[in-house]
């Protein structure tokens, strides 16, 4: 990976949008509310299936780097107010089977993101208009490891991908000259984790929480974790929690690190 640009004032714009990739939720599986069982009641393998389908929003902060032999060679921080006011669009939704003990979660996550920035390179006015189109997709087996009226804690093992491509555009105003460099990232991480939920005595409110570590190719090590507060009701749940995921990955010798913090509100629909 990396910009195959063919000046070095250009290298600020290929390390923007390398990091920028995280947009809309890099990572993310955000909120995956699990569907509720009788949770006084054993599970077994003889129960019917349940689903739950959850569309959720993450207002996503960035901060991130790239560094070569422990040195840094650019920077990008993004509030959630950046993220949004360039999004060209994005969608994110988790589904959950659940049958006795045994579960599956599929969490996909796809984002669009345009950034136009200028900056001035030797009295040379450069116009860079950086393009990223991203998908995130994490499935994972679950079993459930403990079960009772107070809390329900499930294992999970599966794997997360990654697939981004980034395209940025460098103009030069006074000539109208342009040149375009392309990069593709493509991850696959094994996840290894707990979910679950905390009930809060029968107010029908609880707490989620979720934490996973895993790693894969490209020397890549990544970890996801939120916690929160959720409400339950007939049709379903809703959810608000603080949600972080952290990635690094080192392509052409180069460290990429990633940090993604923000808030992300869920509605649960089980069925």
């Amino acid at each position: 990976m990396g910009f195959k640009m063919c000046f070095g004032s250009m290298f600020f714009w290929r390390v923007s949008s390398l990091l920028l990739l995280v947009l809309g939720a890099f990572s993310a599986p955000a909120l995956h509310a699990q569907p509720t069982p009788r949770s006084d009641s054993p599970l077994t393998v003889v129960d019917p299936w349940r689903f739950s389908v959850t569309p959720y929003a993450w207002a996503l902060g960035i901060s991130g780097s790239v560094s070569y032999n422990d040195t840094r060679l650019g920077q990008v921080e993004m509030s959630p107010g950046n993220v949004l006011s360039n999004l060209n669009g994005a969608a994110m939704v988790v589904a959950q089977a659940q049958r006795g003990r045994l579960g599956f979660y599929l969490d996909a996550v796809y984002g669009d993101l345009t950034v136009d920035n200028s900056r001035t390179v030797q009295q040379a006015s450069l116009n860079a208009s950086t393009r990223i189109d991203m998908t995130i997709l994490t499935v994972a087996p679950s079993y459930t490891l403990h079960q009772s009226p107070t809390l329900i804690l499930d294992g999970v093992l599966g794997a997360r991908f990654l697939w981004q491509n980034a395209s940025t555009t460098i103009r030069l105003a006074e000539t109208g000259q342009a040149v375009t460099g392309r990069a593709s990232v493509n991850l696959a991480d094994a996840i290894v984790g707990l979910k679950g939920r905390y009930n809060l005595g029968s107010s029908g409110y609880f707490v989620p929480f979720y934490v996973d570590i895993g790693g894969g190719q490209s020397s890549s090590f990544t970890t996801q974790a939120y916690v929160g507060l959720g409400h339950t009701f007939d049709w379903g749940d809703i959810s608000l929690v603080a949600k972080n995921i952290y990635y690094q990955f080192t392509p052409n010798v180069r460290t990429v690190d990633l940090n993604l913090f923000g808030v992300a509100a869920a509605a649960t629909f089980r069925f």
